[in-house]
């Protein structure tokens, strides 16, 4: 009967309107939930009823249903906070967070409230452990499979490899020393000094409590390096102004002897002990408008396998050529398996000190773990070789100005702890350490899906993802129209309270007309069985 048929159909509308209006207490009940997404429901009517009419066959509705029910993906407002562990994403994209209880249990989240637990992994409030890449500190780039990210709270040691000092040699300085080629012999692997001495090299005497006196340098600049184990040892180079000649010419130069505490140098079985301290020694030469015309003369210690002793070798030659002479074995694998060119990656002369003790060895009986103490150094002056040394846009000078170190610095640190992290709009989570330390740590990974509105809510403001929605699509951000990280964000809820209202409004005028429906149906059917009074 066609009454019957109408208090149905105004049932169908209460049940329909009744869900819209438990969306919209939702909505409203997460106004404040960070990064929640409001929900939209949208109805549609019931299958039609064929009836007859005088007119032909004519088709009468059953009521409504609910068609759909899916959140809004529409990005939330951001809020600033001063926890370097708020992010938020600013475009498509979720974060991915993995349950550490269960295996393979892997969800996605637009919330980015995270924190760093006692064990040092970045987690959300439920615990669950943030994913992304580490990222390699040399390259910068991500390096292995998306995991759990865990910020290291200490930094490990790192050793000198290469050592910046640009100083400014005064050109007013009076050269009374006079350095005599025809006494003082440079040859491949050996200095030939006279006596009393007349170069650095020379002059140098371990044996002393002051290996070199005052009165035989002009200028002297400091720092300090480190080995493995991120103890620091004072480098010191000293300058010295001086007139090299053969007997017919004479070359203006300055000398320079680059040397570390003899206590603290571990090298064994010098050809002179006196010498103990001494990295590396050569001679400078400027033109007329003070920049470097020639890096020569520049001597190392290398240790010489096949006769059980530290050697003298000359690794750039009296023309200003980089080489090693005269042992041609100092570079090949009698060098405990290591090849220590004459110049560095950067094309700066290298020197090789032993802070540890290396357990050195005949030829043939070399100790392998011997190659990881030992520590070649570039030195950088500002020049640098190639086919012919060339300045940099800061070098070392020689202008008529007082003696004075302009720059000077070096790779290494001694161990660190954390004091403070940030993030930055590519996802890059950065370390900040005590030795000064700056270290890129990971990149957050972020996720999206073809289908994000068929993601499934699982609570926890986590979605999971299933077979309507599509696999997960992972990238870094900013990258594959994933959007960029907001750090010292978070999103606020994407509900419109005022859309909330009116649509409150509506489900409410529709449900009281629903409801008109079925008491006005009931009032025809009472109608109907008075009849039979």
């Amino acid at each position: 009967m066609g009454l019957t048929d109408a208090l149905f159909t105004g049932t169908s509308g209460l049940r329909a309107l009744g869900h819209g209006m438990s969306v919209v207490g939702d909505n409203v009940a997460n106004l404040n939930t960070t990064a929640f997404k409001g929900s939209r429901v949208s109805f549609s009517d019931i299958m039609a009823q064929n009836i007859n009419t005088a007119a032909g066959s004519g088709q009468l509705g059953r009521g409504s249903t609910l068609q759909a029910l899916y959140p809004i993906f529409i990005q939330g407002s951001f809020e600033s906070t001063a926890n370097p562990t708020d992010l938020a994403i600013a475009g498509n994209g979720f974060f991915i967070v993995r349950d550490p209880r269960t295996v393979g249990n892997i969800f996605y989240t637009r919330d980015g409230q995270f924190m760093i637990n006692k064990e040092g992994y970045l987690v959300n409030a439920a615990g669950l452990k943030v994913q992304g890449w580490k990222i390699d500190e040399n390259t910068g780039d991500i390096i292995g499979a998306i995991t759990d990210i865990r910020i290291d709270r200490s930094s490990p040691p790192v050793k000198t490899s290469l050592i910046d000092v640009i100083t400014n040699l005064n050109a007013e300085v009076e050269r009374t020393t006079l350095i005599d080629t025809t006494q003082v012999t440079f040859g491949d692997n050996l200095i030939t000094d006279t006596d009393p001495p007349s170069t650095l090299w020379g002059k140098w005497d371990a044996t002393l409590d002051t290996p070199l006196a005052t009165t035989d340098y002009h200028y002297r600049t400091s720092l300090y390096a480190y080995d493995s184990l991120g103890t620091p040892h004072e480098i010191t180079i000293y300058y010295r102004s001086a007139n090299l000649t053969n007997g017919t010419t004479t070359l203006p130069i300055y000398e320079f002897l680059v040397t570390c505490n003899p206590n603290e140098d571990m090298r064994i079985n010098l050809p002179d002990n006196k010498k103990k301290g001494i990295l590396m020694y050569g001679l400078l030469q400027f033109d007329t408008q003070g920049n470097i015309k020639n890096l020569f003369n520049v001597y190392r210690y290398g240790w010489d396998a096949s006769n059980d002793q530290y050697r003298l070798v000359r690794i750039v030659n009296d023309t200003g050529i980089p080489q090693i002479q005269g042992l041609d074995d100092f570079a090949d694998a009698t060098y405990f398996g290591t090849t220590i060119n004459a110049l560095g990656a950067n094309g700066y002369p290298v020197f090789v000190a032993d802070f540890l003790g290396i357990d050195v060895a005949p030829q043939g009986n070399e100790d392998p773990s011997a190659t990881r103490n030992l520590q070649p150094i570039e030195l950088n002056f500002g020049y640098y070789y190639e086919t012919s040394w060339r300045p940099e846009a800061i070098r070392t000078t020689q202008y008529s100005a007082p003696f004075a170190t302009l720059f000077y610095d070096q790779n290494g640190f001694g161990p660190g702890t954390l004091e403070s992290i940030a993030a930055d709009n590519e996802g890059r989570i950065t370390g900040y350490y005590s030795n000064g330390r700056v270290i890129p740590l990971w990149m957050v990974a972020l996720a999206n899906f073809n289908a994000p509105e068929r993601l499934q809510k699982v609570g926890g403001n986590l979605f999971k993802e299933t077979t309507h929605s599509g696999p997960p699509v992972t990238g870094k951000p900013g990258t594959n129209g994933l959007g960029t990280i907001a750090p010292n964000s978070i999103e606020q809820s994407n509900v419109d309270l005022g859309e909330q209202f009116v649509k409150m409004i509506i489900f409410q005028r529709g449900f009281q007309a629903d409801a008109r429906i079925i008491t006005i149906s009931d009032s025809m059917l009472e109608e109907l069985i008075n009849l039979k009074r």
